[in-house]
């Protein structure tokens, strides 16, 4: 079995998180999933705690089958070492209970100090009628992302543009959206009936809240679509479908891709397989899984497979698969039928065959419609 290689920047990330873990049983369970096989002595430096307390829980561990020593090959020198292994029994166990970090407190003041700086947008809400339920999703997910939100200029332009992205999140279609349209439009015989619930496009909400169609294509389709503020937009034709890494939907996605990578880095690794991964069979499979947990719906679920397939690009790059593995992660990019299918898929293929600097907005999906 070899060891793991993963980006400095998620390898940070990784123990910046370990080190707020208050139970030290579960801090090691933690590192050893995320950051692979270790030897006795990475696991002192990397959990920050004593040689003692790593070696009563390491004991405990393989008592209970949750952790096993096992032949190590290091990559870089291929030298071969004793190391401590995360097994199957292990990974039940970390996942049995959300785990509780020590900054939780802080998180706690945190929000309650975003949710007041929030007063003048739940006002401005109440002001226009938006349901109860509908403010709190809002706010939720808004006093989560935190400063970087604040720094955007708080006006009602604003405050209808985030109105707009989450009445037509993907999430929204059939939970919330209903509920705004007005009685002549729910009865009109040329309302499309293709999605799930009931959407206004960029037309009808301008007209219906009076606001100019520049500040929603300026604020929702393009300011606030980044990493820093982690929403994401699909656009098909006349057509905005949006979510949140922080919503249900986001949140799901984003781990069942990461999982599918780990997966494959023990796959690979492990020697259990060596073949060349299809990235368009990996993106439909966990968009299938979104279906079946009802999160996507069938309109929407071949275009959010593009997505899918952009992000897994993204995340295997952040896990270091460019440094490691670039001429497999290059031929299956070259084999992928669905990233041409998209503008920004389109670039990044093209990017990462080129050797270029890979400068496309990942959160933002563009379909190419019916190309000639």
């Amino acid at each position: 079995m070899e060891s793991w290689n993963i980006s400095k920047k998620l390898k940070g990330e990784l123990l910046t998180k370990a080190s707020g873990i208050e139970d030290n049983s579960r801090r090691i369970l933690f590192i050893l999933r995320n950051l692979g096989p270790q030897r006795f002595t990475n696991l002192i430096k990397y959990s920050n705690l004593s040689r003692s307390t790593v070696s009563k829980y390491l004991n405990l561990h393989r008592k209970n089958n949750y952790v096993e020593q096992k032949i190590i090959t290091d990559k870089l020198s291929n030298k071969q070492y004793q190391g401590y292994v995360i097994t199957e029994k292990g990974i039940e166990k970390l996942g049995e209970e959300p785990l509780r970090l020590k900054k939780e407190l802080f998180m706690i003041n945190e929000l309650k100090n975003n949710v007041k700086k929030l007063e003048n947008l739940i006002a401005f809400y109440k002001e226009i009628s938006v349901e109860e339920s509908f403010i709190f999703h809002i706010v939720r997910i808004i006093s989560k992302i935190g400063d970087n939100f604040f720094e955007i200029q708080q006006d009602r332009d604003l405050y209808l543009a985030l109105f707009y992205v989450f009445y037509n999140s993907i999430l929204g279609q059939g939970a919330f959206a209903k509920k705004y349209w007005r009685l002549d439009e729910l009865n009109d015989p040329k309302r499309p009936e293709e999605f799930s619930g009931y959407k206004l496009n960029l037309d009808q909400f301008c007209e219906i809240y009076k606001i100019a169609p520049e500040a929603i294509n300026y604020l929702a389709r393009l300011k606030l679509m980044t990493n820093e503020l982690g929403f994401f937009l699909i656009k098909r034709k006349n057509d905005d479908f949006f979510f949140h890494e922080e919503d249900l939907l986001g949140t799901t996605t984003l781990r069942l891709i990461k999982d599918r990578l780990i997966e494959e880095i023990i796959y690979i690794d492990a020697g259990i397989h060596s073949e060349i991964y299809n990235l368009d069979k990996m993106s439909e499979e966990i968009s299938e899984h979104l279906k079946e947990m009802g999160l996507l719906w069938n309109a929407i679920q071949e275009q959010f497979e593009l997505l899918i397939l952009n992000l897994i690009i993204k995340n295997a790059i952040d896990m270091g698969f460019l440094e490691t593995d670039r001429k497999k992660l290059m031929e299956i990019i070259s084999q992928s039928k669905k990233l041409p299918k998209s503008i920004e898929g389109r670039r990044l293929q093209e990017s990462i065959l080129d050797g270029s600097r890979i400068e496309e907005n990942l959160n933002i999906l563009t379909i190419i419609e019916n190309e000639n």
